[in-house]
């Protein structure tokens, strides 16, 4: 395959649109994949951002590597517009991150959007295998490890609130876990619209590896304050509910 989109640039006129023409495609259908899976999961950069900085990113490489060598009116480094692409990818990755005090996320969508410039360049310069390839591995173990990450979150430590919708339970939670030196991976909110009474239920789910008194120190502060209905902790050491 790779051989036969470079025999396209030996054809005077027409070889170099079909390229990009061929290899933006591929690279814009190659990222999409990642770009869908982030699209389902309601991240702010999804199918339409990954597949037009794939896109953009194949669009410059052949530019970089191709268009400017066939002038043949300049010398050239096919390298440079790439390390550039690669660079100009980072600050939008960063658009993507959001820290709230200790909670951190867009890790994952920042790192999908990288990889989809690298497929990008690859396809560009007319490596298409090579970018099926490297999209195959990264779509395997982002979706792979999905099932990993939800068989630690079932065995991870985990406090269950259930709460008045008034109470700013949310602050109290992150204020009480950085005193405790506990690392939240996730909080799930879920308001209760059956309940007469304005209330929600809030799953506060700790780091794995957990300290089973921090936690159970964290529980305990929430289980007697007031505005709080119910506490229940599960995932300690022992496997206990309480």
């Amino acid at each position: 395959m790779d051989d036969w989109l470079l025999s396209l640039l030996e054809h005077d006129g027409w070889g170099m649109p079909v390229f990009i023409l061929v290899t933006t495609l591929l690279s814009g259908l190659l990222s999409g994949i990642l770009g869908l899976e982030r699209e389902i999961r309601g991240q702010s950069a999804g199918l339409r951002t990954h597949v037009l900085l794939a896109v953009g990113s194949s669009l410059m490489m052949s530019i970089s590597i191709y268009a400017i060598r066939a002038t043949g009116l300049v010398e050239f480094d096919a390298s440079r517009i790439g390390a550039g692409v690669v660079s100009g990818i980072g600050f939008l990755c960063a658009g993507c991150i959001i820290r709230t005090r200790n909670n951190i996320k867009g890790l994952t969508t920042s790192a999908t959007l990288w990889i989809c410039g690298g497929i990008g360049l690859a396809c560009g310069a007319g490596f298409v295998l090579e970018a099926i390839i490297a999209m195959a591995v990264a779509f395997l173990f982002l979706m792979g490890l999905i099932i990993f990450e939800r068989f630690l979150d079932r065995k991870a430590p985990a406090v269950t609130l259930i709460a008045d919708s008034s109470l700013p339970i949310l602050s109290r939670i992150q204020k009480k876990a950085e005193e405790l030196d506990l690392s939240i991976k996730d909080i799930r909110f879920k308001p209760l619209k059956d309940n007469e009474e304005r209330q929600a239920q809030v799953t506060i789910i700790f780091a794995y590896k957990s300290l089973t008194f921090a936690v159970a120190e964290f529980w305990e502060s929430f289980r007697i304050m007031e505005g709080v209905h119910s506490a229940t902790v599960t995932g300690l050491e022992k496997g206990e509910k309480k």
